[in-house]
């Protein structure tokens, strides 16, 4: 069984850690990501970005990406990871970010970003608006220097960290977890049933 390794130790991180997790297809915005986060260094040195995830020839690529912006040395790419080992990375960050550029659907790791605690950073679009909003993530423009004005808020805001970190917990554990989830199929299923039994009584009653 592999190691879940210590982020901070391995990485000598003792400041603000931002953590990706995905693939690094083009729609997640991993581009505006790299570059949101070059915007933040000139800003605030003391913070390191850690991307899990994606295939050998895209972490290449957006390595390469990071090291011409001169990034590098504060962008660490860990490649895949195992599913069951997420939350505990997850626990490890400061702040999550989904930088996603296109799409309709809501990524399913927000849930996981939301339920790990820590401020989410994400954009504004539907694809995450759908479930996000104000109260429970920090959203902003899909731009580089707005999503960098989100990134430098959260780093120079602990206090903002933990109060979205914590209301956007909240709102998983009372709307989104799988008890949840079994309650509200149940009670669709008892309100389907019940509609069923309505309308056959009619037929039989129209019938007679």
């Amino acid at each position: 069984m592999q190691m879940q390794s210590n982020l901070r130790v391995e990485l000598g991180i003792n400041h603000v850690l931002l953590m990706y997790v995905g693939n690094l297809e083009t729609y997640q915005g991993v581009d505006l990501l790299l570059e949101s986060f070059a915007l933040t260094l000139k800003e605030n040195k003391r913070v390191d970005l850690v991307i899990i995830g994606g295939e050998a020839s895209d972490i290449q690529k957006y390595k390469q990406q990071a090291k011409r912006l001169g990034i590098l040395e504060n962008v660490h790419f860990f490649g895949p990871k195992p599913v069951d080992d997420l939350g505990l990375y997850l626990a490890q960050a400061d702040i999550v970010v989904s930088p996603r550029v296109k799409g309709k659907n809501t990524p399913m790791k927000l849930y996981s970003y939301l339920h790990s605690g820590k401020a989410l950073l994400a954009t504004d679009l539907p694809t995450h608006t759908q479930v996000l909003n104000s109260q429970i993530a920090m959203l902003a423009t899909p731009n580089p220097q707005a999503f960098s004005q989100g990134m430098v808020h959260l780093i120079d805001d602990p206090d903002l960290r933990l109060k979205l970190g914590s209301t956007g917990k909240q709102f998983i554990e009372q709307s989104h977890t799988y008890k949840v989830f079994c309650r509200k199929f149940n009670l669709l299923y008892d309100w389907l049933y019940a509609g069923l039994v309505e309308g056959a009584a009619g037929a039989l009653s129209v019938e007679a």
